[in-house]
């Protein structure tokens, strides 16, 4: 299991990040949540993200658990700290 605080970036495209970012943890194998200021969230749940709300600037645990964990946490830092999306 990996546990990481990671501050998330706006993005430019603020109506496509969480469906990029559930598509971007359903990838993985491994389960995928933050939690912020007692809110959790699982990352491959489009409902759930929703309701978590993601707030640039601020900082979200991230935990991942299983066996391409280490994979899935360096994309998802990723995803959450780069400062746009790409026109995929």
């Amino acid at each position: 299991m990996i546990n990481k605080s990671i501050i998330y970036v706006d993005k430019k495209n603020p109506e496509r990040v969480v469906p990029l970012l559930v598509q971007t943890a359903s990838r993985y194998d491994s389960s995928i949540t933050f939690t912020r200021r007692e809110k959790t969230a699982n990352v491959k749940s489009i409902m759930g993200m929703l309701n978590f709300g993601l707030i640039s600037g601020e900082p979200i645990e991230v935990q991942i658990d299983g066996e391409d964990e280490k994979e899935a946490m360096e994309q998802i830092e990723s995803f959450l700290t780069a400062s746009k999306l790409s026109e995929e």
